[in-house]
């Protein structure tokens, strides 16, 4: 990462020493930068596991950190971690490391099982006909199909130099670096706020509709009917969910194209006061998601058949993550553009909308765009550093 300013560079360097240990020690920890913000934040919880929560009632008076995957249940379920420690800017971290010296992991803290199925495009391309076979009878609208790929791309990989050059690269998405027990070590930059409240504001958003951006400038991206098809059903979806919790005086801007890293996406920006849904934090949160941007629509059979046609478990890819009631703030994010690390590498995630439309050759190719967003970026890390210590030898 290549920082600016003084305060920056002492602010990463505090916080990669944090980080490092945490790592190292297996210590349950969330590193994370807020968009828009240059300061990161690290939560620690080392006296005592992080807690599963049983139901979205729970997230209404919880504090911490919570991660929540697309299908809750017992492999994966949503979990808040609890800081006991909260680390940002250049403040000293001595005496929190002094504290981590002693911390064992205990007998719970194991990582989860790895079955992530690699699909085929000859695989994808039956998927992708079962869904639309399902919208021509008119049982489903649209239906978010997912695959994932692992890159053996570990050797040589530091976890905190790509989560440091994620955080100068992407400042306006939700960047994280977690290691929590049972939910395993993951990373991302997502483009999509879930929930966002700030003191007495409150901001949704509905986001669909993927593609390239190259050379292009934002103001030239033309739509196509596919892609704001998939728009209007999620915005739709949003605003039945607005509507059914009786929110008044809501601002609604959109749709427009939305840039993040080499993707454009069509997004409308739903406004609102947070004092009607503070009590109802949980149930909120639970109505939105998954929402039809990464499930589809109607949500409960859409993703009965997702979790019939896809072979991998998303665990908690396109479910959400971030902080909760730290202070008079909330801030979910939909956990797209990821990668868990496993075994084997790195496996990253993806996926794209299915409606009558699709063809799979151009759904499949999306997912790769998608993918490649996180990819291609650890590739681009990983060969500066080999650079760079290989220009400080001499040869």
């Amino acid at each position: 990462m290549i920082a600016s300013e003084p305060s920056e560079i002492e602010n990463i360097k505090i916080n990669n020493r944090l980080v490092r240990v945490c790592l190292e020690k297996e210590i349950p920890f969330v590193s994370y930068q807020m968009p828009g913000e240059s300061e990161v934040t690290t939560l620690i919880q080392h006296l005592s596991a992080p807690r599963i929560l049983e139901s979205s009632n729970e997230l209404t008076i919880s504090n911490g950190f919570v991660i929540a995957p697309f299908d809750k249940n017992d492999s994966f379920p949503t979990i808040l971690l609890q800081p006991d420690y909260t680390h940002k800017g250049n403040l000293s971290a001595d005496k929190i490391i002094k504290a981590l010296e002693d911390y064992i992991p205990s007998d719970t803290d194991l990582q989860t099982v790895n079955s992530l199925h690699q699909a085929s495009f000859s695989e994808f391309n039956g998927q992708v006909e079962k869904i639309k076979a399902q919208i021509a009878l008119g049982m489903i609208n649209k239906v978010v199909l997912s695959r994932v790929t692992i890159d053996q791309c570990l050797d040589g990989l530091d976890l905190i130099n790509l989560f440091n050059s994620l955080c100068h690269s992407y400042p306006g998405a939700f960047v994280y670096l977690l290691r929590i027990p049972g939910v395993g070590c993951w990373m991302g930059a997502s483009p999509e706020p879930l929930l966002i409240i700030d003191g007495d504001n409150a901001t949704t958003n509905s986001i669909a509709g993927t593609q390239v951006l190259d050379d292009n400038l934002l103001s030239n991206v033309n739509w196509k009917a596919k892609e704001l098809d998939e728009q209007q059903i999620v915005t739709g979806y949003i605003e039945e969910v607005l509507n059914t919790f009786g929110l008044t005086d809501i601002k609604k801007n959109g749709p427009n194209s939305y840039k993040a890293a080499n993707l454009v996406h069509l997004r409308t920006q739903f406004d609102f006061k947070s004092a009607q849904i503070k009590p109802l934090l949980g149930e909120f949160v639970d109505a939105l998601q998954p929402t039809p941007s990464v499930g589809g629509l109607p949500k409960l059979a859409a993703k009965n058949l997702l979790l019939d046609v896809e072979k991998h478990s998303r665990e908690y890819y396109s479910g959400f993550l971030g902080p909760v009631n730290i202070g008079d703030k909330t801030a979910l994010f939909v956990n797209l553009r990821c990668m868990k690390v496993v075994n084997q590498g790195c496996a990253f995630f993806g996926g794209a909308g299915i409606t009558k439309g699709s063809i799979a050759r151009r759904e499949w190719d999306e997912i790769t765009q998608k993918m490649m967003t996180l990819s291609a970026f650890v590739t681009r890390v990983k060969k500066s550093i080999k650079s760079y210590e290989f220009s400080k030898t001499g040869s």
